[in-house]
């Protein structure tokens, strides 16, 4: 029974694994010893003995450290896994870190981007606006500058016409006044002829005259005579020759009689 456990033990993993690490252990110390005998007594390799100097060592030992192998084993990988998680954390944060910095250098850039445009188009805008507002100031500049000059060449066209229109009435009315003086004068003769018809011939009064104011009224009727100067006699002849007849010469022209109803004559002889 005790042979049977041995052989369990001796054909198990970790009793192969013991026995395999003791014979390497012997096998190293053998080597050591060798090279140093060997090179002391300088004896041929062939001619020096193998020695093995083993010792039993006991299963427990030799399990305890093996599992202690084991765990130093198993903690070392464990520590290597948690290095290897906390590079691959890091590295992940890195480049998590790193993304993070890109998109935010990304949106950086975008938000500059939008802000030059908008910036752009605001200066357009207000550039727009300016050119526009100086565009209407050339308009309304050109319309009043033509609304001034055609208001100009108006009152230069009214005035042309005023002064054609003054010159036309001037005109008009120094041939009227010409006209009324040309009645004046013919119906002044007509009345001294008709007085001068009247009048009493009278040697006494050859040679001498009278200077009379007449005041005519609608359609020739005497209303006044007045001395202006002149000999007595013949004065008083004139007169009565102006009342003699019922009406004298004047025109029906209102300018004309205008003229004539304050009329001075000089009766003469």
């Amino acid at each position: 029974m005790q042979a049977n456990k041995w052989q369990t033990w001796v054909y198990s993993d970790w009793g192969f694994s013991v026995l395999f690490h003791l014979l390497l252990l012997v096998f190293l110390i053998a080597s050591v010893g060798f090279s140093i005998d060997s090179k002391t007594l300088e004896i041929p390799v062939e001619a020096q003995p193998i020695v093995i100097n083993a010792s039993f060592v006991s299963p427990e030992v030799t399990q305890a450290r093996y599992d202690e192998q084991q765990r130093q084993q198993r903690l070392e990988q464990a520590r290597k896994q948690r290095a290897q998680e906390a590079r691959r954390k890091a590295e992940q944060n890195k480049k998590a870190q790193e993304a993070k910095r890109k998109a935010e250098q990304r949106e950086q850039r975008e938000l500059e981007r939008k802000a030059a445009e908008a910036a752009k188009r605001k200066r357009e805008e207000a550039e727009r606006k300016e050119q526009e507002r100086l565009q209407k100031e050339k308009e309304a500049r050109a319309k009043a500058e033509a609304k001034a000059k055609r208001m100009a060449e108006q009152a230069k066209a009214d005035e042309a016409l005023r002064e054609a229109l003054a010159a036309e009435q001037a005109e008009i009315q120094k041939a009227e006044q010409q006209k009324v003086l040309t009645e004046k004068q013919r119906y002044a003769a007509l009345i001294k002829a008709t007085i001068q018809r009247n009048l009493i011939t009278n040697d006494a009064f050859r040679g001498k005259n009278c200077r009379l104011n007449i005041r005519l009224g609608i359609g020739g009727v005497v209303l006044k005579v007045d001395v202006l100067s002149g000999d007595d006699a013949l004065c008083r002849a004139a007169i009565t020759a102006v009342y003699k007849p019922s009406n004298l010469p004047v025109s029906r022209d209102p300018a004309v009689f205008a003229e004539l109803k304050n009329i001075n004559l000089t009766v003469e002889q």
